[in-house]
């Protein structure tokens, strides 16, 4: 019967056939719109019909065979193309179908009307190119838009110029569709095509005439309509206006309105810019109108409905005028240029002879009113009241008064205006010149008092003493009074009065005159003098009570030289007085300043002197405001030792500016208190060198400015601070307090309202505040940035300090079976690894490091900020029982085939421990998974770390079903190889030299460095050279039938030597030092087997008994022992003394054994067979103990291993083999099948050879990659590498999926690609009594590249081992700021310390950052320190947004909602220490500890407290059972595998282990044994463990449907037992 092989029915799609590749049969490829098929593996020719005409290409049968017929579509048609037949174009809208092969015309002008018979149109359409261009070929059926115009091609032919248009090729289109085209406005120097429609003015033109529009904007369309043209180019469609606002001067269109005046107006015709305004000739009055246009000016043009006031009186404009006094002309009506509109007055106040007064002006002159009856200039010197100058008329009768009089002011109404005290003339300002005199003058209706006497002038005069003076005015001529009347009073009186001025005070001492004793006048003092009698007797006013350095001020002082010295004699602003002190400093300071009660608009900054202090009065009732104009200045710049005591300051004005990055913003005012910048940083005069200044009980009310600043950029040195006390602010989107630079505060009691930030710190300055508050406002607290002039510490991180990170030792709970890494590595040629924990006797090496292998999984936050995915199952349980490719699940298990197939089944512990597998179906009634391995997907278990598979499972085995983490295998490619010649290659193998191959049936040899070119060489005698291997720097090689044998350093240049005995030498090994071991398939002379040893490395060869006869078909070494099999049979033995003495085992079956190898750990044995079943391969440990695995069938006749894989090679084949554990085996497919004898590998490459044919083969592969995914709160954060695998492309890792049908959100994650990569270690003793291992690589050359996602960070080349609460910058995180909680470790020496430390906040995955990033640590960063603070409702906003207290009446709303993640801000290094408490009562101590009140709980940050040396959790007044126990752990482990006194189990874990035994029915044991007593139930069966009778005590009904299939028909046993239940015991 035939062999039917399944695996050849494939096909094998390789695209577009392609000239000169290599093709195997069953290949499928397209080609001229077909589909065919290889029958026959062959190297494409140049064309492809050659492959296909096989009459052509003289063969006897066709390399393809078509499968499918169709057209292969190319685009647009395209010059010096080859093009098939059914190969389908587009070429100017018609889609053509190739009809014969050939290329096609070499340009595009030639078009594929060249090369028309070859083919048929296929589909026809447009050739649509968008709109006409200039110079363009066009051809029949192409398609246009010319405008709004679309036309077609009727005859081939070149466009013409831009100019010319398509006009000028007319005949050659016709139109498809015809529409106009909208332009917009018309434009000059435009192209304008037939049809266009453009707007000009109010209008809309079509074009009617393709054209150029003119240049001239002055002419605009005007000559485009014909106008200096014969043919008119344009026709008008729509007639409309365009409004353009005040006439101007500018070009007009007609129809364009425009306003004139008060009127709108339409113009009759295009004007240009130089054209003036006339009206009815350019222009027609649209709508008239008047406009008012406020007093007459002489310079303003007026149009025609102006409305303008002169004086009193109201003119309206009747023409366009300039310059014409409205009162000349404008009393007739619709007369000359202006009409009288109405009459009025218009009041002027007090008369002024400098200003100029139209009629119907009215003014007052002291005490009468007048009326301006001409227009009065300053040169007519007429003043109201001057009669002789025209001054005013007088009544005629009656009072009444003739308003047609020529005078030109009217009198209106008589008064008094009262005067004071009469005063004298005063003297000359210029001595000596009499027009330079301050006289002052009275005018009619002035009222005086002179003494006791009140006097009403009647007539204008200067004052004079002897002539003036009311007392003394007396007519010379006629003796009345000329000037004055008595108003009030008796003149017999005042003759004694001495007192004539307010304050007067009558004394006795000299007559009036002086002569004689009697009354006299003491005028009155200086404000805050007192009266004093001098040593003589003389009364006088003198300063009382003055104190040296003590300045006042109050509202009714006076700035002036004399003054503030006593309450009295005040100074009237704080400026002048702090002024007054810095004049002379030294001598008037230390000072006080004494402010009086009041309100003080102040020119702005006032620069306190130093040792000052400004005290106002009680109950902050000084209030300090700026004066106009310095609103945004700074209001009080304070000195060394100033103060500023009971003052409320408000009036500061500014507004927010743009937010910075940290989103917050500076108000554009200045600051109520603030340093001095004096001139400079420099200037010593501002420095604050002994003593802060001190604020204290200062109120201050404003917006957008700052309260209080202390910005220590503004001086290079000393202390740059102040203190406050009792200092509230309340300042709308200000800032309360801010401190810069290197500034330092001390604040008591310090309020801030509404601000935009209550307190502030930038650039490293620092804040200590106690019993302080926020409230309202946007921000509390905010720190920023760091002080840039400090030099800072540095350093870089650190992630290379560990070594490969160990997760887990896997045990069976005897020995060791392998680890699993959460971290395997990098960079590793050595590595040391420690165990810790009971155990005894393992010795794990590592002598293998992978290249190109998986280091690490690292689970990575997704978009959503989500770490691990969502919703991802691990159920843990006991299985009932299993075997090779099954298992029962517990009988409690509730999973569903919807949730378990697909997953992971993982043996966790107990028997099997380490397999695992794929789950393919769930029988979820009786609970039976079957599984197939996720590598080759057969049916059955894998193992972790390639261990045997168990044969059964039972009650011990618990397992894990979890999700299952899928690596794709490393990519594999194939290529074929060249040897030299065509020989008998036998043998390869790879040394450090390269690649050898030695051949049968002469001296050929061949040595290559990449296994692709290869060199040839000679061996030294022509023999059936048959192996050959590397040892120790040799390549040493053995032949068949022959004593022969030969060894070279190079591969090249080969010296001979003689084995012991001329026999079928099959194969040649060595130990890695001077031991080589030939082994022969024959036996010698005597009958018996000898092996060939050389203790040499193949210099010389001695003969050893091995003890048995057998066709020795492979030897290996590993494990410290030589092992060597036999090739027919199921012999092995091995040496443990380097081949000296030989102990017998055996395989597990008996085969065609042909090779075996030591790799991973284990010696892996091939075997070949000819017939359908699989291959036996064998697995050893130890070389002792050997277990079956198999692979598929054929004839493999060698095997190497090179970084954790196994690959097999067999005859004639093209299948290769591939295995990590040498129990489950994969498969792929060569680049050709061949006769394959030998196979050796190098990183990566394995390099094949054949007898009988000069071909090879080169496979580029590597071990595939296994994790487990680590399962907490159905989230996934832990990988654990169980096999790093080997050759995947760092550039390019592979992606790691993760199977769980329930999962709801897939986990993202990353792999990382390395060299050096710890993988299975070398297990000489895998130990005894190992329970639970902690295994640690403690030493090694590599690292483990570890992100610290944590509270510690390592770093390196550290200048400085820094202090606590150092800041820690980043490079690369810009938004978090860290800082130090402690030093854990530091070791070396400065400037490149390394160190460890403890830092808040840790690290997440978000900020893990990479080997050598820069890490920057600073001391002096921004700092608030806060103590007993309080925040109310931060975020609620401004004063308005805030609108308090209405928001306590009616709620918060989206704009005044507190925000309490705006109490506290920290950016940029900036730090804020707080205890604090909020609106509701909660306590905190900044991020470490917070205390709610509403509920009593209790909330501690434990990255912040340093829990390195709590061992244990002790709960205190709780004894559990007497003992004392400790409580170490809780734990959520439902298996309660630990048996331990030291954890407790959450609620869930007793949940599940209960479940797991009994299910939640009562009596419905879901369980898969339940013992009750000594007696056992499970499954069908009732017993006893340890034997004896069950005695029923009650009666049993025994059941059972005899016709039911399935169902057990009663009692099943032993006769004597059915007959008891039968029967009865008769008792």
């Amino acid at each position: 019967m035939a062999e039917f092989r399944i695996d050849r029915i494939r096909y094998n799609w390789k695209g577009s056939w392609l000239t000169g590749t290599a093709y195997i049969k069953d290949d499928i490829i397209s080609y001229g719109g077909k589909t065919f098929v290889a029958l026959t593996s062959h190297t494409a020719s140049a064309d492809f019909n050659t492959d296909l005409d096989y009459a052509v290409s003289g063969e006897s049968t066709p390399k393809w065979e078509q499968v499918a017929d169709g057209k292969d579509w190319k685009g647009d048609w395209v010059p010096s193309t080859f093009y098939k037949v059914n190969d389908l174009i587009k070429y100017r809208g018609i889609v053509y179908s190739c009809i014969d092969s050939h290329s096609s015309a070499s340009s595009v002008a030639l078009g594929l009307e060249t090369d028309q018979t070859k083919w048929t149109p296929f589909a026809k359409g447009y050739n649509w190119l968008n709109l006409w261009s200039a110079f363009t070929e066009y051809k029949k059926n192409d398609v246009i838009r010319y405008n709004g115009i679309v036309y077609i091609c009727v005859t081939d032919h070149q466009s013409n110029t831009t100019t010319a248009g398509i006009e000028y090729d007319q005949t050659k289109w016709n139109i498809l569709q015809r529409s106009d085209y909208w332009k917009n406005n018309w434009a000059v120097g435009t192209r304008y095509i037939k049809d266009d429609i453009v707007r000009y003015g109010g209008n809309l033109y079509r074009c009617t005439i393709g054209h150029t529009s003119n240049d001239d904007t002055a002419e605009g369309i005007g000559t485009d309509l014909g106008l200096d043209s014969s043919v008119a180019k344009w026709e008008a469609v729509l007639e409309g206006i365009e409004y353009k606002g005040d006439w101007s001067g500018t070009y007009y269109k007609t129809n364009d309105i425009v306003r004139y005046g008060s009127s709108l107006y339409k113009a009759k015709r295009g004007m240009s810019g130089t054209d003036t305004f006339f009206n009815g000739v350019d222009w027609d009055i649209w709508v008239p109108g008047l406009g008012y246009e406020t007093e007459w000016n002489a310079g303003v043009l007026y149009q025609p409905g102006d409305i303008v006031t002169y004086g009193g009186y109201t003119y309206t404009c009747l023409i366009i005028v300039v310059g014409e006094v409205p009162y000349e002309n404008g009393l007739l009506q619709d007369a000359g240029s202006w009409e009288l509109l109405t009459r009025g007055y218009d009041m002027k106040g007090d008369w002024d002879i400098t200003k100029v007064y139209p009629v119907g002006s009215v003014v007052r002159k002291n005490g009468y009113l007048y009326e301006a009856r001409v227009v009065i200039v300053p040169g007519d010197l007429v003043e109201p009241g001057d009669n002789e100058a025209g001054g005013s008329d007088q009544p005629i009768l009656n009072n009444i008064y003739d308003v047609d009089g020529l005078t030109k002011w009217l009198l209106l109404l008589t008064g008094i205006y009262w005067k004071g005290e009469w005063q004298e003339f005063l003297g000359y300002e210029t001595v000596g010149d009499a027009s330079d005199s301050s006289f002052l003058q009275y005018y009619p209706g002035d009222v005086v008092m002179d003494r006791s006497i009140t006097y009403i002038c009647k007539k204008q005069h200067y004052s004079n003493l002897f002539e003036a003076r009311p007392i003394f005015d007396l007519d010379p001529e006629t003796g009345a009074n000329e000037y004055w009347t008595i108003y009030f009073g008796n003149s017999t009186a005042a003759v004694n009065n001495t007192l004539r001025y307010r304050g007067d005070m009558r004394t006795y001492n000299t007559t009036y005159d002086g002569s004689t004793a009697g009354p006299t006048n003491l005028t009155i003092g200086v404000a805050g003098s007192a009266i004093k009698v001098d040593d003589t007797g003389v009364v006088k006013w003198e300063d009382l009570n003055k104190t040296v350095k003590v300045y006042y001020v109050s509202p009714t002082g006076t700035d002036a030289v004399g003054f503030g010295g006593n309450p009295a004699t005040a100074y009237a602003s704080v400026n002048y007085a702090c002024q007054y002190i810095r004049g002379d400093l030294s001598a008037r300071s230390p000072a006080t300043i004494f402010i009086a009660t009041g309100m003080y608009q102040e020119i702005l900054p006032i620069v306190v002197p130093a040792d000052t202090a400004i005290v106002g009065d009680e109950l902050r009732s000084v209030t300090v405001m700026p004066a106009a104009g310095y609103e945004t200045s700074d209001m009080f710049r304070m000195h060394n030792g100033s103060g500023l005591r009971n003052m409320s300051l408000q009036g500061l004005n500014g507004t927010l500016g743009n937010p910075n990055s940290n989103l917050t913003r500076r108000p554009s005012a200045g600051a109520y208190v603030a340093l001095d910048p004096a001139n400079g940083p420099g200037d010593t005069y501002a420095h604050i060198t002994s003593k802060s200044p001190y604020i204290q009980n200062v109120s201050t009310f404003g917006n957008g400015c700052i309260g209080m600043k202390v910005d220590g950029a503004l001086h290079n040195g000393g202390n740059k601070s102040m203190v406050a006390n009792d200092f509230t602010q309340i300042l709308s989107d200000g800032i309360g307090y801010w401190v810069n630079a290197d500034g330092l505060s001390e604040l008591v009691s310090v309020f801030t309202y509404y601000c935009h930030i209550g307190y502030l710190c930038t650039d490293g300055g620092k804040i200590r505040a106690l019993n302080g508050n926020n409230s309202y406002g946007l921000y509390g607290s905010v720190a920023e940035g760091y002080d840039n002039s400090e030099t800072p510490n540095t350093a870089t991180v650190n992630n290379r300090s560990k070594h490969a990170q160990i997760y887990n030792t896997y045990t069976d709970k005897n020995e060791i079976f392998g680890f699993g890494y959460t971290n395997a590595g990098q960079g590793y040629s050595t590595a040391t690894v420690s165990l810790a924990g009971p155990g005894v006797g393992a010795t794990p090496s590592y002598d293998e490091f992978r290249q190109g292998g998986v280091s690490e999984i690292f689970a990575t936050e997704e978009a959503s900020n989500f770490i691990g995915g969502a919703n991802y199952q691990y159920v843990l349980n006991k299985a009932q029982n299993g075997n090779t490719t099954q298992i029962t699940l517990s009988g409690a298990d509730t999973g569903t085939e919807a949730k378990y197939i697909g997953m992971r089944i993982r043996i966790n512990s107990g028997t099997g421990a380490g397999q695992y597998a794929k789950i393919a179906t769930f029988n979820v009634a009786v609970k039976l998974v079957t599984v197939i391995q996720e590598s080759t997907g057969l049916p059955g278990w894998e193992h972790v770390t390639g261990m045997p598979i168990v044969a059964a499972l039972d009650e011990s085995s618990y397992y894990a079903i979890e999700p299952r983490v899928d690596i794709p295998f490393p990519t594999f490619s194939t290529q074929s190889t060249s040897l030299p010649s065509d020989a008998r290659w036998s043998g390869v193998t790879y040394g450090t030299s390269g690649f050898v191959a030695v051949a049968k049936g002469g001296t050929a040899a061949a040595n290559s460095s990449d296994g692709l070119s290869w060199n040839s060489s000679s061996l030294p005698t022509s023999e059936d050279w048959s192996a050959i291997t590397f040892n120790n720097a040799r390549y040493i090689a053995v032949a068949e039938g022959s004593s022969a044998s030969a060894y070279s350093t190079d591969g090249t240049n080969w010296s001979s030597t003689t084995l012991p005995a001329s026999l079928d030498w099959s194969d040649v090994a060595g130990n890695g030092s001077s031991t080589a071991i030939a082994v022969p398939r024959t036996a010698d002379s005597t009958g018996g087997t000898i092996v060939a040893k050389s203790t040499d490395n193949g210099s010389s060869w001695t003969s050893v008994d091995v003890g048995a006869t057998a066709d020795w078909a492979s030897v290996a070494y590993g494990q410290s022992k030589f092992v060597i099999i036999q090739g027919g049979g199921n012999l092995i033995h091995y040496s443990a003394d380097d081949g000296s003495t030989w102990i017998a085992s055996t395989l597990p079956s008996s085969e065609e054994w042909n090779r075996v190898v030591f790799g991973n750990d284990r010696f892996v044995a091939i075997s070949e067979k000819s017939d359908s079943t699989r291959c036996a391969t064998a697995v050893s440990f130890d070389g002792i103990t050997w277990y079956a695995g198999s692979m598929e069938t054929g004839v493999w006749k060698d095997l190497s291993y090179d970084q954790g894989l196994f690959v097999a090679l067999g005859q004639n084949t093209d299948i290769v083999a591939m295995s990590r554990d040498g129990f489950s085996w994969y498969s792929n497919v060569t680049s050709s099948a061949g006769d394959w004898t030998s196979i050796a590998s190098y990183n990566g490459n394995w390099i094949a050879v054949a007898q009988g044919s000069q071909e090879g083969t080169r496979v580029i592969t590597g071990a595939k990659a296994e994790a487990i995914a680590i399962v907490g709160s159905n989230r996934i954060g832990t990988f654990v590498i169980s096999n790093p695998g080997s050759y995947y492309d760092s550039s390019n890792p592979p992606i790691v999926t993760v199977f769980d049908p329930q999962s709801t959100l897939a986990v993202t994650n990353e792999a990382k690609v390395n060299n050096g990569v710890l993988g299975w270690p070398n297990w000489t003793s895998r130990g005894t009594s190992y329970f639970s291992v902690v295994s640690t690589i403690t030493a090694g050359d590599g690292f483990a590249e570890l992100l610290q996602i944590t509270d510690r960070l390592i770093v390196n080349n550290l200048t400085e081992v820094p202090g606590p609460g150092d800041n820690i910058a980043i490079s690369g995180i810009d938004d978090v700021t860290f800082y130090v909680v402690k030093t854990v470790t530091s070791s070396g020496s400065a400037p490149t310390l390394e160190a460890e430390f403890q830092i808040s906040p840790s690290l997440g995955r978000a900020e893990a950052v990479q080997h050598a990033t820069n890490v920057t640590l600073r001391q002096k960063y921004s700092q608030i320190r806060l103590t007993g603070h309080d925040f109310l409702d931060i975020g609620s906003g401004n004063f308005t947004d805030t609108n308090y207290p209405s928001l306590y009446v009616f709620g918060f709303d989206s704009v005044n909602e507190p925000q309490q993640f705006n109490e506290v801000l920290q950016f940029n290094g900036g730090r804020v220490f707080y205890t604090s408490t909020d609106q509701d009562g909660n306590f905190r101590v900044g991020e470490l500890f917070e205390v709610e009140q509403s509920t009593g709980t209790i909330s501690i940050n434990a990255s912040f407290f340093d829990l390195s040396g709590l061992d244990e959790l002790a709960l205190g007044g709780v004894v559990l059972g007497g003992t004392g126990a400790v409580i170490r752990e809780f734990s959520t482990d439902g298996t309660f595998t630990a048996n331990s006194n030291n954890i407790v189990p959450t609620q869930k874990a007793i949940g599940i282990y209960v479940k797991s035994r009994i299910s939640s029915g009562g009596s419905d044991v879901a369980v898969n044994r339940l013992n009750a007593g000594d007696i056992s139930f499970t499954g069908d069966r009732i017993f006893k463990a340890l034997g004896g009778r069950i005695d029923m005590l009650r009666v049993v009904n025994i059941q059972g449907d005899p016709l039911e299939a399935g169902v057990p028909h009663g009692v099943t046993g032993s006769l004597a037992t059915a007959a008891y239940f039968a029967g009865g015991s008769g008792a």
